[in-house]
């Protein structure tokens, strides 16, 4: 099985998210030096570029003695220290209260931009709903261009924690061309070239990285810079440029380990070991493989980075013909990606009940008001009986196309967010976690009502082949081929899905062991049969795992993981194949 591509999982968004807020909040209050207190003013200069100094400022202040105006300040600086200390629930229920209390917009407006990226970090879907409402609502009364970039930056911020990499390179390349401030400019770049490089888009070149980088330089802020120089690295690394990626990630190995960042360094981490790998260097390639999974425990999920560390020890294993321990790291393997697969799942389930929770929570104020304005009406009627009788209607009319309109706005968004985040891209079949959730339910509709289903696991063989000899256009072209032809082979209730790279999922409902062997093999020869068209390039074949309930546990996991052992022992046993 070949080397995944790097790619960001979820979990690793938190590095980023986390990262947008301290730019978004150090790079606005243009308004700050009005402040009448010269200590407060100073902590709050240099509560970016002197943390430990400012802190010990601030707590030299006594807040009682302050002005109502350094007041307001003196909390939202609170708040931003809580922040930078780690303490992300304390500075989420400081943001609250400065966002819901009484102080002034401009407070009051920044604290949703921070409740908005910090929930959106932590997966707290319902708030981070709510402040991006606030936002969105409120952002024309900001005057204070500082201030309107923090609102963008919360809103890219929060595109990219949904996994809506294009809508953030289609917002951020409408802002591109602006003037911005240093900062909010590093920022907006970095991000830009994390949804890049997570797309693989074409678009993507050595300048856009040399900008960037030119950016953050000025702007002085080194994780930014760090986090660059990774997707710069897994840029070339996507190229087979693997040398030039290598020198990449040596050149600023010591500056990311000086950060001490866990997602961080896994992720460097796990890209070494994979380049390491390809390289023969066996033994670095295993040591920075256990230094992604050495600090680990048990904690119910797994990132990409887990994922790939287990890849490269099994396929270690197995050069070094340790065929036993080979298939103890592929059980490993197998279950990280299940573990992913179902936490992916239980991200877009959470997003899509954040979303309806907050459409029924808007539609019942919406509702409210209307209520409002009739019984109002009704309290003036009886003076004015004729008049007041129009306006009930008026204003019920216009309730009703208030309403109407709001509801049309927010379904058509929610239609088009939801078949987003259901289809992978290239191919147009399901993405991995839309697949998982109709995986999941047909297996508890046939264990409900004792029938049969199927799992089928395929891989495309030597497909990196394709890549590194026709390029990445070709690649693209083969997994459209190898999707059609598996749709051949399919039965018309058979629902397929990309699971990521060259890997494919079938399940089928009401179908056996042998039923789910018969369409496996109709699939590997369609698949086959591509090759006699004469404007195919390529070779194509894959190899096939099947797994069926009852004989394996009415449960997606069980079933994913003994479809991938069989799989596995068909790429171990000459490829192009099919094994239960």
């Amino acid at each position: 099985m070949t080397l995944k591509l790097l790619i960001i999982s979820p979990v690793k968004l938190v590095t980023y998210s986390i990262l947008a807020v301290l730019f978004s909040l150090t790079s606005s209050l243009s308004f700050a030096a009005e402040t009448g207190n010269s200590i407060l003013e100073e902590a709050y200069k240099i509560r970016s570029s002197n943390p430990k100094k400012s802190r010990e400022l601030f707590k030299s202040l006594d807040k009682a003695s302050l002005s109502e105006d350094d007041k307001e300040l003196y909390d939202f600086t609170a708040a931003y220290m809580e922040l930078v200390a780690g303490d992300l629930l304390s500075a989420s229920e400081a943001y609250r209260q400065i966002a819901e209390g009484d102080y002034s917009f401009r407070y009051q407006f920044q604290s949703y931009a921070a409740l908005a990226a910090i929930n959106a970090a932590t997966q707290n879907w319902a708030e981070a709903f709510s402040a991006m409402d606030f936002l969105t609502e409120n952002i024309d009364r900001v005057t204070d261009p500082l201030v309107k970039e923090q609102a963008h930056n919360a809103i890219i911020n929060f595109y990219s924690s949904i996994d809506e990499k294009e809508t953030v390179i289609s917002y951020g390349n409408s802002l591109i061309s602006g003037q911005h401030s240093p900062r909010f400019t590093c920022f907006l770049h970095m991000q830009l070239i994390v949804a890049l490089v997570s797309t693989q888009s074409d678009s993507l070149s050595e300048d856009s990285f040399t900008k960037a980088l030119n950016y953050c330089e000025s702007a002085e802020e080194k994780i930014a810079l760090i986090a660059i120089y990774t997707h710069y690295a897994t840029y070339l690394y996507n190229k087979n440029e693997i040398e030039a990626s290598l020198a990449v990630l040596n050149e600023h190995l010591s500056e990311v380990e000086s950060t001490k960042y866990p997602p961080l360094l896994e992720e460097y981490y796990a890209l070494l070991s994979k380049i390491y790998f390809l390289r023969e260097e066996y033994e670095k390639a295993q040591e920075y493989a256990y230094k992604v999974l050495g600090e680990e425990e048990d904690t119910g999920y797994a990132v990409i980075s887990d994922i790939d560390a287990y890849e490269v020890l099994y396929q270690i294993a197995e050069k070094q013909q340790n065929y036993e321990k080979a298939l103890q790291l592929h059980k490993d393997y197998a279950k990280a990606r299940s573990l992913n697969l179902s936490s992916m799942s239980n991200k877009m389930l959470s997003i899509h009940k954040a979303q309806q929770d907050s459409l029924i929570k808007s539609n019942q104020i919406t509702l409210l008001d209307a209520e409002n304005s009739l019984l109002k009406a009704k309290a003036q009627l009886a003076q004015e009986e004729s008049n007041i009788r129009r306006l009930i209607y008026l204003v019920l009319f216009m309730a009703f196309l208030v309403t109407a309109f709001w509801l049309y706005k927010k379904r058509s968004h929610y239609i088009a967010l939801e078949k987003i985040s259901q289809r992978d891209g290239l191919t147009g079949i399901a993405n991995r976690t839309y697949f998982t959730k109709i995986s999941a339910e047909l297996i508890k509709y046939a264990d409900q009502h004792g029938k049969p289903v199927s799992l089928i696991i395929f891989d495309l063989d030597d497909f990196k082949k394709i890549n590194d000899t026709y390029g990445h256009q070709v690649g693209d072209q083969a997994l459209q081929s190898a999707v059609t032809a598996a749709l051949k082979g399919c039965r018309p209730d058979d629902y397929i899905g990309r699971l990521g790279g060259e890997e494919f999922g079938i399940i089928l409902p009401n179908c056996d062991l042998e039923h789910a062997m018969t369409v496996a093999q109709r699939c590997r020869k369609q698949i086959e049969l591509t090759n006699q068209s004469g404007s195919q390039q390529f070779k194509l074949t894959a190899s096939f795992g099947v797994a069926s309930a009852p004989k394996v546990a009415y449960d997606f996991e069980a079933l994913f993981e003994n479809a991938d052992k069989a799989l596995y022992q068909s790429k171990n046993s000459g490829k192009n194949r099919v094994n239960i």
